[in-house]
């Protein structure tokens, strides 16, 4: 009996050491995101070169991070131009046209900065506007779960279905991680978002960093 309450002991010690490790510690979530659209969208361009435009666009991709600290979670977008160009020739099938061939193509993304605090307790959100700090309400949605999964970076994931800005929103979210996290102003789910979908917006998570240090000083 006493080397069970010793073994017991332990157990406890290691498991508060472990909860005191991630309050005084961050974990940092690298995203990519991207566009995805379909041959409608760009239908009001000529047809021997929308095959090619769809590919640029959906390359470029915009990089963010996600630091969970507590019930705190600070979202950052650096400030960016990003262009993206496709070499080669494309010969113009096209009897009607008076374009033989297309030379490279090329699209150039301007990414503005974005820098919020978002607090799941409270579930708002804090940004500089016109220089003061503001606090605004994040969405609510009502989330449907259902039993698709998939790992992400080694974390099991859920999925989630909800609605963002009138649109049909999909996350996988893990609870393999400590805290509650979603990237940009999208809605909190029971558990740190991984990978989101609405309308023409894709994202996932390209690293996890554990034990960041602690931020002081964002907005």
């Amino acid at each position: 009996m006493k080397y069970i309450f010793k073994k017991a002991g332990l157990a406890i010690v290691c498991s508060l050491f472990f909860l005191q490790s991630n309050a005084q510690s961050g974990i940092k979530v690298v995203f990519e995101r991207q566009t995805i659209l379909k041959e409608d969208a760009v239908k009001g361009l000529p047809e021997y070169i929308r095959e090619r435009a769809l590919k640029l666009v959906q390359s470029s991709k915009r990089e963010s991070t996600m630091t969970i600290q507590g019930s705190k979670v600070y979202y950052e977008i650096i400030a960016h131009e990003q262009k993206e160009v496709g070499k080669g020739i494309t010969k113009v099938n096209d009897p009607k046209s008076k374009v033989l061939f297309v030379s490279n193509m090329s699209v150039t993304n301007t990414y503005n900065p974005l820098k919020i605090i978002k607090d799941y307790k409270t579930n708002s959100y804090k940004e500089t506007v016109n220089n003061k700090v503001t606090t605004e309400k994040l969405p609510i949605t009502s989330w449907k779960y259902t039993n698709n999964k998939k790992i992400i970076l080694g974390y099991s994931c859920l999925e989630a279905i909800g609605v963002y800005k009138d649109q049909p929103l999909t996350v996988y979210f893990t609870k393999a991680l400590p805290g509650v996290a979603s990237p940009d102003k999208l809605p909190f789910v029971n558990g740190v978002i991984l990978e989101y979908q609405y309308g023409h917006v894709f994202g996932k998570a390209t690293k996890v960093e554990r034990n960041q240090p602690l931020i002081t000083k964002f907005l």
